[in-house]
């Protein structure tokens, strides 16, 4: 009996559920592509979710043109395959950023969509610290 009632409880929970998903959606499907800055070129890419990748992180900052005008200092980094840094014109949550390291990190990739534009707007998160090594001086 105790087995029925469970079973019972948990369908109604799974349907009511999926009720309030399907509400949720809205007749205007958000779009998938977000502007980046790939070898120093803006280009329009399909941003999804991505729950682990790994960078480097160059051991300096670069200043780079921000969203609002004007310049800020900007993390670079490059995926393991890449020649060039990029800059990153966002922080990367959890992660502590020390001028003089090369990092390997592990990061997730969260897509959210921005209230005010409507457009897509990625978030960086550190998964975890692969390495973190004292990089040689420039000459």
């Amino acid at each position: 009996m105790k087995n029925m009632l469970l079973k019972k409880w948990l369908l109604a929970t799974v349907a009511s559920g999926t009720v309030a998903l399907t509400a949720c959606q809205t007749s205007h499907p958000m779009q998938n592509k977000a502007p980046i800055v790939k070898n120093g070129e803006v280009k329009s890419v399909k941003v999804k979710p991505i729950s682990s990748f790994l960078i480097e992180v160059s051991p300096r900052k670069a200043l780079c043109d921000s969203i609002n005008g004007g310049q800020i200092e900007c993390l670079q980094y490059r995926n393991r395959y890449e020649n060039n840094f990029n800059p990153l014109k966002t922080n990367i949550e959890g992660f502590n950023f020390e001028p003089g390291y090369s990092y390997i990190l592990d990061v997730k990739q969260d897509v959210m969509q921005n209230p005010e534009s409507g457009q897509l707007e990625t978030k960086w998160i550190l998964n975890q610290v692969i390495s973190k090594s004292i990089a040689p001086l420039a000459n």
